[in-house]
């Protein structure tokens, strides 16, 4: 019985759980170090001291916005990798 109740919440859970991560840079290669990620106007991530990021989103396209550039990312159900370059 717990099995199928658990069972069928897996089936009806959100699509949560895909990963992106990547690094992101400043036009001149420089690390974009310590940024805050924002998507649609809220802050989900941040930048480390190196650029890199790490986000969990569902499957699908985001435009997200760091330093006031919007970028947009794909990520697939198994997770992906996204290196942005910043204008």
């Amino acid at each position: 019985m717990l099995g199928a109740l658990v069972s069928s919440w897996l089936l009806l859970a959100p699509a949560w759980g895909a990963e992106v991560r990547g690094r992101i840079t400043l036009a001149n290669g420089q690390p974009a170090a310590n940024e805050p990620i924002l998507r649609g106007g809220t802050t989900i991530g941040r930048t480390d001291v190196a650029g890199v990021y790490w986000l969990n989103l569902p499957a699908g396209t985001h435009v997200l916005t760091v330093k006031d550039q919007p970028v947009s990312v794909q990520v697939s159900p198994n997770g992906s990798r996204a290196d942005i370059k910043l204008k």
